[in-house]
């Protein structure tokens, strides 16, 4: 009883905590004193993106929502054949408590992220005034380390709450993520043209490159 709400707040602490981060830079990375309407929002938002896929996006992310907070606080509501059941009791406290220290890191990792990011941070593809190519921190090695931060922290979270449903949600998100990733880079390579060719040479999309030796 007692592990089972330890993980039922831990979760719902760490989503908060995560989003709450990722929200704070977003923010901080506005103009002061800009408001933009709905339809402004909306605009920004399918002006590189397919419609289908920013509807799919913002259903995924209440989704996620949802289900963090019934998963939580409402356990009885979710359906007992969508939770993976582990016998072993010892090897799903060891699986949980993974996850646990997992999403813990991608908090941090989300706080890198979002410093090194500075005013670049956005919650649509755009490129903003003065915008500028980052290199530096997470940047330094690989193009998309906020991506990356995601879907780690979502695998913590699948670790913890083990259950069918979280798992579609965490899949469907990786297609929207698949295909941002290249509309990203399009725009990128529209903007900095050679030198962000030559950004990409130098880093992996979501793993470093290995460093090829250098003949003799």
């Amino acid at each position: 009883m007692f592990e089972e709400l330890f993980f039922s707040i831990a979760v719902l602490i760490l989503f908060i905590l995560f989003m709450g981060i990722r929200g704070y830079y977003g923010r901080k990375a506005q103009p002061p004193g800009q408001k933009r309407t709905r339809q402004e929002r909306w605009a920004d938002q399918i002006k590189y993106e397919s419609k289908w896929l920013v509807i799919l996006r913002i259903i995924l992310v209440y989704a996620m929502i949802v289900f963090i907070v019934i998963w939580s606080l409402l356990p009885f509501l979710i359906p007992p054949i969508t939770q993976l059941v582990i016998v072993n009791q010892l090897f799903q406290l060891i699986i949980k408590s993974v996850g646990v220290v997992i999403c813990i890191a991608m908090v941090l990792g989300i706080t890198w992220v979002g410093i090194h990011l500075g005013r670049q941070v956005s919650g649509t593809l755009e490129i903003k005034e003065d915008h500028k190519l980052v290199t530096s921190g997470p940047y330094k090695y690989i193009r998309h380390p906020m991506y990356l931060v995601y879907f780690i922290f979502n695998l913590g979270l699948f670790l913890i709450c083990l259950n069918i449903i979280l798992f579609i949600i965490i899949l469907l998100g990786l297609i929207v993520v698949a295909s941002r990733m290249r509309v990203e880079e399009e725009m990128m390579i529209e903007q900095f043209g050679n030198q962000y060719r030559d950004y990409m040479k130098q880093t992996g999309r979501l793993f470093p490159k290995l460093r090829q030796k250098n003949e003799d």
